[in-house]
């Protein structure tokens, strides 16, 4: 897959590993590859030609060793890959938790029950302090808060119960958003009112006013410059291809080009090349 040359083959440089994840921090994107010793820039790369070659060697996304599957048969033996990570409302044993490290890591913590719009409207749980980066890392344009609650379980179970009335799951693809997403979280608000009172009140933290409210949803950065409807029919690059592209941007884990979309997501624990601009790569020796 090849759209154009780059001009500068010696501004270049190539960088391998296994991707982890793209991680969103003050509303900017960077791979992180397990076998580098910083991320890729990619809101850097946007407008720049690229390359990126897969490769099938294989290696677990959350220790690093090699394995048959990602996360590792070991890995999957422990938190974050446990069913009370997944559903803690149903799941979460808290007081009686066989992982007492992972719960005060991760779990001990105030949370937050939010809707994002995509293309649809979702709810999800977070830490109370990821909410923006989590929102960003699932590739939504808006998001906001409508519970807090002190604990994963807490949080867990207001989201059990708001599923009745908004999803909790939602495309890892790329997608063609929403024409008016504040208009859509703010019609699901009105449905999750009805769901946050009794012994879920308290945790509610929406406000009565509709300004107010409209006030509270975050408008996520964006970083690309195409059209959405035509990157959402684009081929996904998997093992054994390679692309050659210009990049048009990135959202959630998934980078966009003319020719092909590379989503991270998917390519986890696999092995991962690309050239591209030197000063958006972690250092090297140039290619």
């Amino acid at each position: 897959m090849t759209s154009q040359q780059p001009t500068d083959l010696d501004s270049l440089a190539t960088v391998s590993g296994h991707p982890t994840m793209v991680s969103w921090s003050r509303g900017k994107p960077r791979l992180y590859l397990a076998d580098t010793d910083g991320p890729i820039d990619l809101a850097g790369l946007v407008g720049e030609v690229i390359r990126v070659d897969v490769q099938p060697g294989f290696r677990c996304q959350h220790c690093g060793d090699r394995a048959d599957t990602s996360p590792c048969e070991e890995c999957q033996s422990k938190p974050p890959f446990q069913q009370c990570v997944y559903t803690p409302g149903t799941s979460c044993t808290y007081h009686d938790c066989p992982f007492p490290a992972f719960k005060r890591r991760s779990c001990a913590h105030n949370f937050v029950v939010y809707l994002v719009a995509k293309d649809s409207v979702k709810a999800g749980i977070t830490q109370a302090d990821r909410a923006a980066s989590r929102w960003a890392e699932q590739g939504a344009t808006h998001g906001m808060i409508v519970a807090r609650t002190p604990n994963r379980r807490v949080a867990g179970t207001v989201e059990d119960a708001l599923e009745a009335v908004v999803s909790t799951a939602s495309t890892k693809e790329w997608y063609d958003p929403l024409n008016e997403p504040k208009h859509a979280l703010m019609d699901a608000v009105e449905s999750c009112r009805d769901v946050l009172t009794g012994p879920l009140e308290p945790f509610s933290t929406l406000p009565s006013d509709e300004t107010a409210l409209e006030d509270r949803i975050v408008r996520i950065p964006a970083h690309f410059a195409g059209d959405d409807a035509t990157v959402s029919t684009l081929p996904n690059i998997t093992v054994d291809e390679g692309l050659q592209s210009e990049v048009l941007g990135v959202r959630g884990q998934i980078l966009a080009t003319k020719d092909a979309v590379v989503n991270f997501d998917q390519l986890q624990g696999k092995q991962v090349t690309v050239e591209a601009p030197a000063e958006y790569l972690p250092a090297t020796e140039a290619a």
